[in-house]
């Protein structure tokens, strides 16, 4: 199973970053490889990406459904692949954290446990996505004033982004190998794009 969490923090409360995250037509164009959704009620939908990872290149359609609601805080989902055998999970988490003085960065994410040291070609071809994302405009750099420091006692908002995604079938191995380096560099780019969006407005 690929899987990826990423953390950033923004000065946006964490009221307008709910309002904006529990609607899926207020994001959606932010997902790598978008191409459309379609809403069927309140808590289930179909999403339809264009994935290109290596010389493949497929259009996957997902269903979406929402497990989790709790506003302002969580909002979790699960995807399953309705033209491929694909299953996943989402979460967004907020909550509110106040600033810890001049030296810490907004966009900065919290301290992560030391994670296992990866295979360098993993390493290389995740930054690899990271660049490719950033020329084919799906990336974003946020605003440089959502990247100042935060002074002690700013509130602040802090939103998490897991996902994970397991391929099935006897291509299994190989679609799982091949979406690992894609992962966090797509759970950034949402993230981010999310926030940057907030921060314009």
């Amino acid at each position: 199973m690929a899987e990826a969490t990423y953390t950033t923090t923004t000065r946006v409360p964490i009221d307008r970053v709910w309002d904006f995250v529990k609607d899926m037509d207020k994001w959606g164009r932010f997902v790598t490889g978008y191409q459309s959704h379609e809403q069927q009620d309140e808590k289930n939908s179909s999403w339809t990406l264009r994935g290109d990872v290596g010389v493949l290149s497929r259009t996957l359609t997902f269903r979406v459904q929402i497990v989790d609601w709790n506003g302002p805080e969580r909002v979790s989902f699960t995807l399953t692949g309705v033209n491929e055998p694909m299953q996943g999970a989402g979460t967004f988490t907020m909550e509110t954290v106040a600033g810890e003085g001049a030296a810490a960065p907004v966009a900065a994410a919290p301290p992560a446990p030391v994670a296992p040291r990866r295979n360098p070609l993993f390493r290389l071809l995740e930054s690899f996505w990271r660049w490719l994302l950033g020329r084919t405009g799906d990336g974003v750099v946020r605003d440089a004033a959502a990247t100042r420091a935060a002074a002690a006692g700013d509130t602040l908002t802090r939103l998490r982004f897991e996902l994970s995604l397991a391929p099935g079938g006897p291509m299994a191995p190989m679609i799982d190998a091949m979406i690992r380096p894609l992962m966090l560099p797509a759970a950034e780019n949402l993230a981010n794009r999310i926030l940057a969006e907030l921060e314009a407005s």
